[in-house]
């Protein structure tokens, strides 16, 4: 039997032979050093001060990423209590700044370290790396490298706008993230497979937190280089350009964005909108023919009948010249509904020129009651001014937050 020469050494996991020096086996990826820590990757010549970076491994366990979520609890129990702890330093430190322009070291290094957790925690959840990551926060313990370069001095007006600059950053990454999201499931499948990570998709992700770790450390007061809009290793700080495109097109940006995220509110909204109509004539509910019920977002709405003209002298305004009062009376029942309100934003009517008219007065029992209990029936009047001559061509009534917004439940009796 031929013997493997001495430098070598097997996986405890695999079996593969090894080079002394390796800390993880080049087949599977498992932890074989445990007595020698991991070497600090060094950073590219003038790239940003804040180095990430994770080992790729060659093999993955398809139990180990069924059960992943599980098996994190603990450290994400952890993680939760450090996010707490640098929370609290990172506000001692932004008085320290101010005053001394030095972030303390003491306190720099352990920021640093519970980030390095952090990271560790991150990169395991993400599928990257199948080791449990070590309770510890010592640099080399883990197939994940994160390290921050201690700044000799600090800008003191930066502290003010840091949450400002990066706000475009973290659009940037809100979009990143959601790619990266699906770059997970395709991964967790391939896995499951395969028990390998595409290395395009794994390469993608990592460089994602990368390009997050570094805000984040611009953000938390660590470094006052502008991080770069690159997820790349080796890049650059941001230029003094870079911060100007930032702190000016945040204000586009954000506009569209929330225009965007209105627009396809109102586009799905329009879709799953949902409007019960109920037809009658005029004439009938004047002379006091009730509509059916009305089922509507679990309330049963009855139009009872209507006054046209509608007397309110000696207790209301006149109307104006040309205009007149019509009172509608509806029954609302509250079935199972959890919001129920009779109050004037809930009723509209457009007359038959098409004008939309808002309530003078809601008439309910007790007087100034707004609001419908599960398993409560009201009657309630509503007045409106419609101009002489024009008769209400439609009443609508919305229980709930529909009255608040474009969309949404309603009920609609149309005249005719």
């Amino acid at each position: 039997m031929i013997q493997p020469p001495p430098e070598e050494r097997f996986c405890h996991n695999c079996g593969a032979p090894n080079a002394p020096d390796f800390n993880f086996c080049l087949r599977c990826g498992a932890r074989i050093n445990f007595l020698r820590p991991l070497p600090l990757l060094a950073r590219a010549p003038g790239a940003y001060p804040v180095t990430f970076d994770v080992e790729y491994p060659q093999k993955l366990s398809r139990v180990s990423t069924l059960v992943r979520l599980l098996l994190a609890v603990p450290q994400l129990l952890v993680v939760y209590a450090l996010g707490t702890v640098v929370g609290i330093i990172t506000f001692i430190a932004w008085f320290a700044i101010l005053f001394t322009r030095r972030y303390p070291k003491g306190l720099f290094e352990l920021v640093v370290s519970f980030n390095r957790w952090t990271a560790n925690v991150h990169a395991y959840m993400a599928l990257l790396r199948d080791e449990y990551p070590p309770f510890s926060s010592d640099p080399g313990r883990y197939a994940v490298t994160y390290d921050v370069d201690y700044p000799e001095k600090l800008s003191r007006w930066l502290i003010f706008v840091k949450w400002f600059l990066v706000l475009l950053h973290q659009i940037a990454l809100y979009f990143l993230g959601f790619f990266a999201f699906l770059a997970e499931i395709i991964a967790y499948v391939a896995i499951l497979i395969t028990g390998r990570f595409p290395r395009s998709l794994f390469n993608y992700i990592v460089g994602v937190m990368r390009w997050y770790y570094r805000v984040t450390a611009y953000s938390s007061l660590l470094r006052d280089e502008f991080p770069p809009f690159s997820r790349r290793a080796d890049a650059r700080p941001g230029s003094g350009r870079a911060i100007a495109v930032s702190a000016v097109m945040i204000f586009p940006v954000g506009i569209a964005l929330i225009a965007a995220f209105v627009g396809v509110a109102l586009l799905v909204g329009s879709f799953t909108a949902s409007t019960e109509r109920v037809s009658i004539r005029y004439a009938d509910i004047l002379a006091g023919d009730s509509t059916a019920p009305a089922d509507i977002d679990g309330n049963l709405v009855v139009l009872l009948s209507a006054e046209d003209p509608y007397n309110l002298s000696g207790v209301f305004r006149q109307p104006k010249a040309g205009y007149r009062f019509v009172q509608f009376q509806l029954e609302i029942t509250n079935v199972d509904s959890t919001f129920t309100s009779v109050n004037k934003q809930h009723f509209g009517l457009k007359d038959m020129q098409g004008r939309d008219q808002d309530p003078l007065l809601v008439q309910a029992r007790p007087l100034g009651r707004v609001q419908l209990e599960r398993g409560e029936t009201e009657r309630v009047g509503v007045v409106f001014e419609v101009r002489d001559g024009v008769n209400p061509s439609e009443l609508t009534y919305a229980p709930g937050l529909a009255a608040f917004i474009p969309f949404g439940e309603k009920v609609r009796f149309e005249f005719r």
